[in-house]
């Protein structure tokens, strides 16, 4: 993949109204983008949970639209 450099000139405002209108994929590549230490965070604590569910120390919660797991100490 070949790399584009683009300077836009934007004050604040115009920056979030762009930022608004992006998805909610988009927004969220855009965040780990710019603060990779929160995707790294993230990977840990998704690594950590899968690791306890393999060891079975987790419940299975259940809402609405997601399974939620409870760690159990």
């Amino acid at each position: 993949m070949s790399k584009i450099t683009v300077r836009v000139n934007l004050d604040f405002e115009e920056l979030k109204k762009a930022v608004s209108e992006l998805s909610d994929d988009e927004k969220e590549a855009l965040f780990f983008e710019l603060n990779p230490a929160w995707g790294k965070a993230l990977q840990r604590m998704e690594q950590e949970a899968l690791k306890n569910l393999r060891e079975g120390r987790t419940l299975p919660l259940k809402s609405s639209n997601t399974k939620y797991r409870l760690k159990i100490p």
